[in-house]
């Protein structure tokens, strides 16, 4: 009930600014209440006295129209219940004239209330000449005017019949043309009238999401779900299988009741938020906002921030929400949830969580600075993170095949939101991949796998100590033994990388890395290996490079002589912290060789 909730208080303070709204940077409008968004095939124009003046073809780029529906058109399947005004053609054709009549019955009553307008006043009065057909045939809009022809023929890969026709008005007097599905005039036209039939004939009671008595339905819009067509978040015919209800057997009142107009402004707000700033990951969507309207910092840039994903949710909400942070007051509030749909006709909410405004913006904030500190080159995002510690290299790139990547990266979603420390699994894995190079072909994925896993041990130590016990610079003095072999093993990599040729560089793999997974195991036995199989590379640098040779004979005689006399201590297998040596002295190589944006990634 709390996502609901906050729907209508989200809708209550962005209709004005939004309903009905079609802005460029959004893929849909949001829906003023009792209307909903359908894909138009055919624009025709009439005048205001009801007659003919062209039509044309809708793109589909240009086909999103918003539309008046009433509770069984907006839900309509088998049942043909007409919508008030922009319709298919099987509806205003007359070439069946049941169809036909309850549209002009319908349209008829709106007309003739208190709430008609010369726009709905001249379409009954041009479809009631049951000409439509003909005109967009003469048009050249439909290739045939023949019955037959209707379930046949396409239009988009539409049939004739099911082509939703959107309405232009022409004043015959001003030669004005008015956009109907974007008339502020027809949506409050429709809102009230409809308002007035659903306080008539509708059931009078306790509204859960308000708290207030008003007009009741148990009918709830669809489609809300990118993802998959038709889908609800409110099921209107679960009787059977679906709900287990208690002690509550009468009916679906006996456990929620909700008014039509909060149904309609939860709804329709969810289908815009899903719509426009929905991220995608794997069957699930995820999704974050303020219902105040206000701009907050978005934790999703931290999901799909990397190349591998493309994500302008970020510059998107900077463009609509124009506030700064600082705008935020104490009874602001983010909210950040999921929907997944694994039965056709439902979504699920399997996510939900409500943080101060300022909290949140402090908490991510601090997440973000005590996960990679300033200056540091680049921040993986938590999708990245994901996929290197569950995912496995195939063809030169990182797959994610765990069925559960969602939760991983949910759990990850968490630590930032709540500025929480990773979980030791996490930890543990992505240090385990890299210590396993061999696994990877790809020198980047190495390199990325090396750098995420070093980000995520340092937060992880200095988040157990309470304090930085480790940055992301190379630390001469720290004497730790695991810190130590960690970056020996980058000097013995990086002595032997420097005596290759250019074309070695791209096939050959140095002994520091073939041995890395033995090295970190059995850290005594291997690093005698290292130390023989060195001796070649190190003769060639005194020959050709003798400053490199010189460089790196200072570097093991500083290393080496900080571990003397402390043999015993490499009889067990190295810890986390020798993920932090290697990385710092490999980083402390390249960055004064390559660009900031370059090192150790």
């Amino acid at each position: 009930m709390s996502l609901l909730q906050k729907l209508v208080e989200s809708y209550d303070h962005m209709a004005d600014k939004y309903a009905g709204l079609y802005i460029d940077t959004m893929r849909e409008p949001l829906a003023p209440i009792s209307h909903t968004l359908q894909n138009a095939q055919i624009e025709i124009t009439i005048n205001n006295e009801g007659e003919f003046v062209e039509a044309a073809l809708i793109s589909k780029k240009e086909g999103r129209t918003l539309i008046p529906v009433t509770l069984k058109s907006a839900n309509r399947t088998i049942k043909k219940s007409p919508h008030p005004f922009a319709e298919q053609l099987e509806f205003l054709s007359g070439f069946d004239t049941d169809l036909q009549e309850s549209y002009l019955g319908q349209l008829k009553d709106w007309d003739e209330s208190a709430y008609g307008n010369k726009f709905t006043h001249a379409v009954y009065m041009y479809v009631a000449k049951n000409c439509i057909i003909h005109d967009l045939y003469a048009a050249k809009i439909l290739e045939s005017e023949s019955k037959a022809d209707m379930d046949k023929k396409k239009l988009q890969s539409t049939v004739y019949k099911k082509c939703l026709v959107r309405w232009k008005i022409k004043d015959v007097l001003t030669n004005e043309v008015t956009d109907t599905w974007k008339s502020k005039e027809m949506f409050q036209s429709f809102i009230s009238y409809y308002n007035a039939i659903i306080t008539k004939e509708s059931k009078i009671g306790l509204c859960m999401i308000t708290g207030k008595n008003v007009p009741l339905t148990n009918l709830h819009a669809k489609n809300i779900y990118p993802l998959q067509s038709g889908a609800k978040l409110i099921s209107s015919n679960d009787k059977q299988e679906f709900t287990f209800r208690g002690t509550f057997v009468k009916d679906s009142e006996d456990f929620l009741t909700v008014g039509y107009e909060a149904s309609q402004k939860a709804h329709n707000m969810l289908r815009w938020l899903l719509n426009n700033f929905g991220l995608i990951i794997g069957n699930k969507m995820y999704l974050y906002w303020c219902p105040q309207g206000k701009y907050v910092p978005s934790p999703f840039e931290d999901i799909t921030n990397d190349e591998d994903i493309i994500s302008d949710k970020e510059v998107l909400f900077h463009s609509i929400f124009q506030l700064d942070i600082k705008g935020l007051t104490e009874k602001d509030d983010v909210i950040i949830a999921s929907f997944e749909s694994l039965t056709t006709g439902r979504v699920a909410l399997t996510y939900y969580t409500e943080v101060p405004a300022n909290d949140f913006v402090r908490k991510i904030k601090n997440w973000r600075e005590s996960f990679v500190p300033s200056g540091t080159s680049w921040r993986p995002s938590l999708y990245t993170i994901t996929r290197y510690a569950y995912g496995m290299e195939r063809n030169g790139k990182i797959d994610i095949t765990d069925g559960n990547y969602t939760k991983h990266l949910e759990e990850l979603l968490q630590c930032e939101l709540f500025d929480e420390p990773f979980s030791i699994s996490l930890k543990n894995i992505l240090v385990t991949k890299a210590s396993y190079p061999k696994k990877y072909k790809s020198l980047k994925n190495r390199r990325y796998l090396t750098y995420i896993a070093a980000l995520v041990t340092r937060k992880y130590i200095n988040d157990k100590a309470g304090k930085e016990v480790y940055t992301m610079i190379l630390d001469v003095d720290n004497n730790d033994i695991n810190y130590l072999m960690g970056r020996l093993l980058a000097v013995y990599e990086k002595a032997e990388l420097d005596t290759y040729t250019a074309e070695e560089l791209k096939c050959r793999i140095p002994n520091a890395v073939r041995y890395q997974t033995m090295y970190a195991q059995r850290p005594a036995a291997t690093l005698i290996v290292l130390q023989r199989k060195i001796v070649p590379y190190l003769n060639k640098l005194k020959r050709r490079k003798y400053n490199l040779y010189m460089k790196y004979q200072n570097l093991f005689h500083e290393i080496y002589e900080k571990m003397d006399g402390r043999d015993t201590e490499l009889n067990t297998k190295l810890n986390d912290a020798y993920i932090l040596g290697y990385y710092h002295q490999k980083e402390s190589f390249y960055q004064k060789e390559e660009k900031p944006e370059q090192i150790a990634i």
